[in-house]
């Protein structure tokens, strides 16, 4: 039997060779020697923490920069991807939350042929009309971007490889990996996208034999859907409406109805390719699990097709409470495209019991703590946390380079108290909250300054936004206070770095901070549980400063610091906590945390999960043979309309149906004394 794993971007992915085109510079001056020249990018161009002593931070690679030889592939943060050639098998190392990269934007892909859709905002539109209107009167046009046929058939004839997608859902891969080397024998094939626009492959013997050689040797499925679906599913719908709702970020500007249609649209689209994708490869007995916000309705549609296929739905972000998804406008129809699971599975019970109250509220259904009852079946919930997979960290962690770097950075900040952060930039992961609390510690506790310093690593979003300024002026404004010739209290890395770094960072660090203003679940604090236990450093048992408003908080017993990320004086102080905690209670916390991430790793969740969606379906299977179906009141008022002989039973303390279980009940001959005609 097959598990089937739905989930956004397949772990594989395809890059393309392409012939190389000289640069604007190269035609002006060709080399006269016919030397070969590299196309290696130069050291300095390189993402690293620290590249060279006299720079910090690096300069950050361009797009058009990186290296497309053959023998490896840069990627847009510079982090090296190491490519699958025809027969082997490679795993990519990277953090379980890698930044994902912006969709159709490499040069080795196919670019998108999405058209722009209508503006998410009335006022953005207004203002982006005003400035073409006056750049028009000022004779400046703005040039309009064509896409040329050629551009297309250099993909539909170049030569192509499989590798490892350095996008999509890390943790989920890191389980199903963790799960198969436990010994959990179900065999489970992948169905997902390829994480690149695929409209410059249609028609083309490119896309069968990229779709055959995926499913034949790597048992992945890949789903085709139109560049203009895609952009409008997960860079529109799930980025701009369902992520800001799902972390309790309401937008507070006005939408145009036109974006909304639009958007929700492509978002019907792109699940119904899955699903259709699914049902055309499923048999008896295959399982379905459906993974995150981004195929809402896919379990939905999938019943709707196959009424009796086992199908489970796990919702890796947060679930809202229930008067903050009501303000979504296709709220009924996602709960309903959920509620097509036979198991709905949460992080934390938090999530789980919003859910129950959110059904309750808005589809007027009955919730039990088990789950939801509807009219012809019974949907269960459960909640079990995902985790990381300590073995496969371990591993990496022995790696040379890795040990380089933690030498490197050991004697760097020699002397100094070491603070590590890792976030996305944007609103919801509060990167502005952390460093205005670091600022206001270092006012506070004048005898940590040239002690102590605040690495942040922070992930771009692609996008110029209020946040990037706000969070800059807060860098300069403390590193022009403090800072001197041999001493930089904030050092700022704008980028990702390479995996090799981050596990020496978290190994090397004092404490890690984590300030999320929401996030279902955060698997880099168990990361640097694991990396803490001092195999690989004097530096040992480091502090967790953990939000409380992230699923992993409800984890960990408050053996971890937690604080409020809005709080800048709690958030200051558990800084100041940190770095002065005894040896003793630090060893205390970290033995209990280090328990709590023992047990919940990524591949018992994988194995629990399934586990649990077999007994249940079982247990609805049997159910449904032996139970009275539920009365629909609906369809009894349109029948009794239409009927003109009717006849009531009224059943009064077992004199029709006697008590017991249903499948030990006997019909009696109903004892009326008298049957009164109407």
């Amino acid at each position: 039997m097959t598990v089937f794993l739905a989930s956004l971007f397949l772990p594989k992915t395809v890059y393309f060779k392409l012939p190389r085109t000289p640069t604007a510079s190269e035609r002006r001056n060709p080399d006269p020697a016919g030397k070969k020249v590299s196309k290696r990018p130069p050291l300095e161009l390189r993402t690293s923490l620290f590249p060279d002593p006299t720079i910090t931070p690096p300069k950050t690679p361009e797009e058009q920069d990186g290296y497309t030889g053959d023998n490896f592939f840069v990627n847009e943060d510079g982090t090296r991807v190491h490519n699958v050639s025809d027969d082997e098998e490679f795993r990519s190392p990277a953090p379980a939350d890698k930044q994902s990269p912006k969709w159709g934007g490499r040069a080795n892909q196919p670019k998108s042929r999405a058209n722009s859709p209508p503006p998410a905002s009335l006022l953005e539109h207004a203002r982006t009309l005003e400035k073409a209107q006056e750049l028009g009167r000022q004779g400046i046009v703005q040039p309009r971007v064509t896409r040329s046929d050629s551009h297309d058939r250099v993909f539909a004839n170049a030569n192509w490889r499989i590798v490892n997608a350095d996008q999509g859902n890390g943790g989920l891969r890191n389980a199903a990996e963790a799960a198969a080397r436990d010994g959990h024998d179900a065999e489970y094939s992948w169905v997902g996208t390829l994480g690149m626009p695929t409209d410059a492959l249609e028609g083309t013997q490119q896309k069968e034999d990229i779709n055959d050689r995926m499913i034949t040797e790597f048992s992945m499925y890949p789903v085709f859907c139109s560049d203009k679906d895609f952009d409008g599913h997960y860079l529109h719908f799930c980025k701009q409406i369902l992520w800001p709702v799902f972390h309790y970020q309401i937008p507070d500007n006005p939408k145009s109805k036109a974006y909304e249609d639009h958007s929700w649209q492509f978002y019907v689209n792109l699940n119904q390719a899955f699903a259709d994708r699914i049902v055309k490869n499923w048999k008896r007995g295959d399982t379905i699990w459906v993974h995150d916000y981004h195929l809402l309705l896919v379990p939905g549609m999938i019943r709707k097709k196959l009424p009796d296929a086992k199908i489970g739905l796990f919702l890796h972000v947060a679930f809202p409470s229930s008067e903050v998804f009501r303000c979504l406008a296709v709220r009924k129809q996602l709960l309903e495209g959920m509620l097509g699971a036979n198991l709905i599975g949460f992080q934390i019970h938090e999530y789980t019991r919003h859910f129950l109250q959110t059904c309750s509220r808005l589809l007027s259904v009955e919730a039990t703590p088990d789950g939801i009852q509807l009219e012809d079946r019974f949907v269960n919930v459960m909640n079990h946390a995902i985790g990381i997979d300590p073995v496969s960290l371990n591993a990496h962690r022995q790696e040379a380079e890795v040990m380089r770097w933690i030498g490197i950075m050991r004697e760097r900040y020699k002397g100094k108290r070491i603070i590590v952060a890792r976030d996305k930039l944007d609103h919801v992961r509060g990167v502005r909250q952390k460093l205005l609390s670091y600022e206001l510690f270092l006012n506070k506790n004048p005898q940590w300054r040239d002690k102590v310093v605040l690495i942040q690593v922070a992930l771009s979003t692609g996008e110029k936004t209020d946040l990037d300024a706000a969070v800059g002026d807060i860098v300069t404004r403390v590193n022009s206070n403090w800072a001197n010739l041999a001493y930089l209290p904030l050092v700022y890395l704008k980028q990702d770095i390479p995996y090799s770094q981050y596990l020496a960072l978290l190994t090397i660090a004092d404490a890690l901070m984590i300030t999320s203003q929401r996030e279902g679940m955060n698997l880099t604090s168990h990361e640097f549980i694991v990396c803490q236990d001092g195999s690989y450093s004097d530096r040992k048992h480091g502090s967790l400063i953990l939000s409380e408003f992230t699923g992993t908080a409800s984890l960990f017993g408050n053996n971890e610091l937690t604080v409020n990320p809005w709080s800048y004086r709690q958030c200051s102080e558990a800084i100041k906590k940190a770095l002065e905690m005894r040896d003793e209670e630090k060893a205390e916390r970290w033995e209990a945390l280090r328990e709590v991430v023992s047990h919940h790793t990524g591949g018992h969740w994988f194995s629990k999960y399934l586990a649990v969606l077999n007994q249940i379906y079982d247990e609805q299977h049997r159910h449904d043979q032996t139970s009275v179906p539920r009365l629909n009141l609906n369809t009894l008022g349109q029948r009794y309309s239409q009927s003109k002989n009717r006849l009531f039973f009224l059943d009064l303390e077992g004199t029709l149906i006697p008590y017991g279980p249903m499948n030990e009940i006997i019909p009696m001959n109903p004892q009326v004394s008298y049957i009164r005609k109407t």
